[in-house]
């Protein structure tokens, strides 16, 4: 079993000129302890008036104070690869829909060079429509819209001439240097729905279980073991990270 850490890169303590003592200390803190990976959440804003349901509790209500900070995750990632040294570091998870999927590759593979092979691509669909839709993506074709950034995102990572013609990324003729230096990146997949157990079983090597409770974990489990024998996946090969 490995144990990671999900640091407060929002909330209380990261909000004003001490959040970066707090990320220094905890950071520096858990890798000197033996944990194995830190993670960092992803929001770009939050709405004052949310009426999207959040899914990981049982009010449905974000918990989050907007006015309290929320340090960008992939700038998280940059500094924590520069105060650390052997523990791995990953989004928990970045919201797909949230970024260009040319720049979001791009940004990977220079944080796993920078960092010498530690970075980790946790994705998720998203599920704040009030956030979705003020950056600029059709919120009901978030999943097949993932689906497509995943697949263009590992195009740039791996091919030395990256092509792409898909509904909603186009590329072709371009260089995306440098690559990462892990190859593949891992990428774990965040989600509880049976389309998000499709994803975890096409494109990750890990899936992000956020359950409410243990029957919705098992429930979970059992959607993805069916969805890796339908992709002809051994479920050993999917590694599993439970969050509280």
């Amino acid at each position: 079993m490995k144990v990671g850490l999900l640091l407060p890169n929002l909330g209380p303590l990261a909000t004003g000129p001490g959040s970066v003592d707090v990320m220094t200390s905890i950071a520096q803190k858990a890798e000197d302890q033996g944990y194995e990976s830190l993670w960092v959440a992803d929001h770009i804003v939050i709405p004052t008036e949310i009426k999207s349901h959040y899914p990981y509790n049982d009010t449905g209500v974000f918990p989050a104070d907007p006015e309290h900070g929320f340090l960008e995750p992939l700038s998280a990632l940059g500094y924590l690869a520069g105060i650390t040294k052997r523990v791995r570091l990953g989004t928990w998870v970045l919201v797909l829909p949230h970024r260009n999927p040319i720049v979001t590759a791009k940004m990977f593979a220079t944080l796993d060079v920078l960092s010498r092979g530690r970075i980790m691509l946790g994705a998720g669909i998203g599920w704040m429509e009030e956030e979705i839709s003020l950056l600029g993506a059709p919120f009901k074709k978030r999943g097949r819209l993932s689906d497509e950034y995943l697949r263009a995102m590992r195009e740039l990572w791996t091919n030395p001439d990256p092509q792409f013609d898909g509904e909603f990324c186009q590329f072709s003729d371009i260089k995306c240097e440098p690559k990462p230096v892990q190859n593949p990146l891992p990428v774990w997949i965040g989600g509880h729905s049976a389309r998000a157990m499709r994803r975890v079983a096409e494109f990750g090597d890990g899936w992000v279980a956020v359950a409410k409770s243990y029957e919705g974990f098992k429930e979970g489990l059992g959607l993805l073991t069916a969805a890796a024998e339908q992709a002809g996946r051994d479920m050993k090969s999917i590694e599993i990270m439970v969050a509280p």
